[in-house]
């Protein structure tokens, strides 16, 4: 519901900004939904489905504990190791398990200042609204990673700076803009906006992909058109991880030195080839999963 005029105060402005439960590091919530909230709570905020979200971020501490406690790739990725010494299949699980800790450490912030503000009566938006291992498109990652965020940014920065609606090409520049203000917004940091820059980069395979290959244009060929896909699927989730390893685990040098050591023997290469045809397998079990959600009328957007 639209905020009126008249709760564009001063004392309303400095509720909404300091807000406890979401002001250190919650989801964001924007003005009209705080206001409206307040006013007039939701029919989602019950003691049942409090308590069940307490108990799933329980169930996301005690996994990363078993993590940290089992997995060493953190550790080992920030003491500047000597990647020679492992093997493709070690660099490539020190990448992907730096990328799943990473997640758990983003997660569990997020879930727990959402309980609170659950526990207040204010339901927020949820952020990674899917499993890390569970997303296949660049820009559905996106949205659901930061979700709140994305939201927040898609209202007050990418639709006034024009959105998608003036063209592919100006709205890849406005994507361009948006990345930039994002790594910003985290820190003022090369790696960070080499990260920013690398998303938007690794963006637009699928932008062009998928004017390339319509779905309505392969109607009569469904199976065919579920394995371009699949292609498709295996490279972005590639492009992902490379990226977020850039930005947030062992940087540019780091990430050159760990894909070098991969692709830098014959044994590497047959390695790599094994783990794209894993991935292409795991894509089309999220498509199925996603036909899935469809029948049940599940539509996460992401």
């Amino acid at each position: 519901m639209p905020s009126k005029p008249v709760d564009f105060s001063f004392r309303n402005y400095l509720a909404y900004a300091l807000y406890s439960p979401l002001y250190l590091a919650g989801p964001i919530l924007t003005f009209n939904d705080y206001i409206s909230q307040s006013r007039y709570p939701l029919a989602s905020i019950t003691t049942k489905r409090t308590l069940m979200y307490g108990l799933r971020f329980l169930i996301c501490v005690l996994t990363m504990e078993f993590c940290l406690h089992f997995l060493y790739a953190v550790a080992i990725s920030k003491a500047q190791p000597a990647w020679e010494v492992y093997s493709p299949m070690q660099l490539s699980m020190l990448g992907y398990f730096n990328l799943h800790i990473i997640w758990l450490k983003l997660l569990i912030p997020w879930r727990f200042f959402r309980l609170w503000s659950l526990a207040d009566g204010i339901d927020p938006p949820e952020n990674m609204v899917r499993c890390m291992s569970d997303n296949y498109s660049a820009l559905a990652f996106w949205r659901g990673w930061h979700r709140s965020f994305n939201r927040w940014i898609v209202r007050y920065i990418y639709i006034p700076i024009g959105g998608s609606g003036q063209g592919k090409v100006r709205a890849i520049g406005n994507f361009l803009a948006v990345f930039t203000f994002v790594a910003l917004w985290h820190d003022i940091n090369l790696k960070l906006l080499i990260w920013g820059w690398l998303i938007t980069l690794f963006v637009l395979p699928e932008v062009l992909c998928t004017l390339l290959f319509p779905a309505k244009k392969w109607k009569d060929s469904p199976d065919v058109y579920r394995w371009i896909c699949g292609v498709g699927a295996t490279g972005n989730i590639l492009m992902m991880m490379a990226a977020n390893l850039v930005g947030f685990a062992i940087g540019v040098d780091g990430l050159k030195a760990m894909v070098g050591n991969i692709v830098g023997s014959l044994g590497g290469w047959a390695f790599l080839l094994g783990a794209c045809g894993t991935l292409f397998v795991g894509a089309q079990v999220m498509f199925e999963v996603r036909e899935s959600e469809k029948r049940k009328g599940i539509n996460m957007k992401c």
